[in-house]
């Protein structure tokens, strides 16, 4: 009995150090798990301060944090964007407050702008870019660009030489005087899990119009309406070549004065992969220029 009781004791402590040991080292896996902080935001809730914060971030780039909620009504526009800016809006809203027309956001050919959880309402360019002109490199992430007009990309422009990258965000009720009510794209777009929806071109492209490359990747374009084309139109391009691929999408319900209602190609290539074009009004391509595969009606 003398020599085991020893043993049971150094069991005992073993055990005891074990557990304390897989204590100590719990404790930072379940504070790993937790959740980040939100960030602060450091763009006070008006005008001018988005205006200086803007300008502040050209000289060097940065990150602007928007007041949560906040609406900023812009009366003049505001400055172009020169340099690498990420704006995180945390659901604010970036408008017009105006009788002066210009647009919201105006991206030059240095700039690199990131743009998330944003509303860009009411924006009216005089010519191109209601809601957003880019000629340089535009993200917009879980974002709404509605209600903008422009003669041409009601909503958002990509100008040529432009890359333009959309994602989880809705383009809807933007109107283009000639076309591209929705977007229209002289560069490099791609536009996915989006919705472009109930916009509105004079001309031709209700939803987009391209002479560039446009990739339309898991989005629906429906319900906007054109003089020709409501859904969908690809143009000769004036530089290079142009191409639109439609792939894991919808063209449905849009509607025109001039046939076809859904997609029409004038040149270059329209590719649909995986895609419908249904219910569109007069037709669904029929009356294109260019004959688009994969598509009746």
């Amino acid at each position: 009995m003398s020599i085991r009781k020893p043993s049971v004791r150094v069991a005992q402590a073993l055990c005891a150090g074990a557990a304390a040991t897989l204590l100590a080292t719990a404790s930072p896996a379940v504070l790993a798990t937790a959740a980040p902080a939100a960030p602060k935001p450091n763009v006070p809730c008006s005008e001018s301060a988005l205006f200086d914060a803007i300008t502040t971030a050209n000289t060097g780039g940065g990150t602007l944090v928007l007041s949560p909620g906040c609406t900023y009504a812009l009366t003049a526009p505001l400055p172009e964007i020169t340099n690498t800016i990420v704006i995180n809006a945390r659901n604010s809203t970036i408008t017009r407050d105006s009788a002066a027309s210009f647009g919201i956001l105006s991206v030059g050919p240095s700039g690199n702008l990131m743009l998330s959880d944003a509303t860009i309402t009411n924006g009216a360019a005089p010519d191109f870019g209601g809601g957003i002109a880019n000629h340089g490199r535009l993200t917009v992430t879980g974002s709404a660009i509605r209600d903008n007009r422009a003669n041409f990309s009601g909503g958002i422009g990509g100008g040529a030489g432009s890359v333009t990258v959309v994602q989880r965000t809705n383009i809807m009720d933007n109107m283009a005087n000639v076309n591209g009510g929705g977007v229209a794209n002289d560069g490099d777009m791609t536009i996915t899990d989006s919705r472009i929806i109930d916009n509105h071109a004079g001309a031709v492209g209700g939803g987009a119009a391209n002479d560039g490359t446009l990739r339309i990747l898991r989005t629906n374009v429906n319900e906007n309406t054109a003089g020709r084309a409501g859904g969908v139109a690809n143009f000769t391009a004036s530089f290079g070549t142009s191409s639109t691929t439609i792939s894991d999408s919808n063209v449905n319900s849009n509607s025109s004065t001039l046939a076809p209602g859904g997609v029409l190609n004038t040149g270059g290539t329209v590719n649909l992969i995986n895609s419908r074009v249904r219910g569109n009004a007069p037709t669904n391509c029929a009356g294109s220029d260019v004959v688009v595969p994969n598509c009746s009606g």
